[in-house]
Parts: structure tokens; sequence; C-alpha cells
């Protein structure tokens, strides 16, 4: 149980790259027409290329943002990214409801509700007040 415990941030990385890999990919993969890469990679500058390159620039720095909280504060049981990691469960819970998306949202929500609450003991231990 301990190793779980200590190991959990792994699941939300592990999240956050499949995240990132789902939001920059298009209907043809990754790298693929109606891609983020692709739309960069192109002179494209149609409604579609602009709207493409400014998702590409949103995903890009939050998933910034998100290995670095996970890779750092989350991995030394800081309690504030504990707090902040509850984005992700919120997220998977807001797609669900608008976007009716059942599967595969609910697998990650789950993940992200164990990667919260396997570790819990190390964010909130007796010692600290």
């Amino acid at each position: 149980m301990k190793f779980l415990q200590t190991k959990a941030w792994f699941l939300l990385l592990l999240i956050q790259i499949l995240m990132l890999i789902i939001s920059i990919s298009g209907e043809n993969g990754p790298v693929g027409d109606g891609s983020v890469l692709q739309a960069y990679l192109s002179n494209d500058q149609t409604d579609t290329g602009i709207e493409l390159k400014l998702r590409g620039s949103l995903v890009l720095g939050m998933s910034l943002f998100g290995f670095a909280i996970i890779l750092n504060a989350y991995r030394k049981g800081l309690r504030w990214s504990w707090y902040v990691c509850w984005v992700y469960p919120l997220f998977f819970l807001l797609h669900i409801i608008g976007f009716g998306t059942f599967m595969p949202d609910i697998i990650f929500l789950l993940i992200s509700l164990a990667a919260l609450f396997l570790p819990y003991k190390i964010f909130f231990n007796k010692t600290e007040s």
C-alpha cells in the first residue's frame, strides 16, 4: 500500500500525457491533417488554422503547468498541489456532463480520483497542524 501511496502521482502524469496527445490530435492522429502540429507547420491563416494554433498554445501551456505541478509539488507531497490537482476529476466530470461522453471520461475520472485518494495520508499526515 505504501508503494501505491508514493507512486500515485504517476497516474496523474499518465492522464496529463494522454490529455496532451488527445488535445493536439486531429481526426488523422497527432501529426495528421486537422491536428495542432500540422496547423503550426503550415502557413494556414484561415479561421480553422488560427483556431488550431490558439488551441495548441492553450493545450501546451496548460500541459506544461500540469507537468510542473505533478512532477514537483505533487510528488513531494505539498498539500497545495493536492488541492490544485482536483482540476483533473473536475474536468472529467464536467466533460461527462457537458458532452455526454461517459466513456472514456469515467475511466479517467476514476483514475484521477484514485491518484488523489491513494496518497491522502501523505498530504494530510497527523503530525502537521
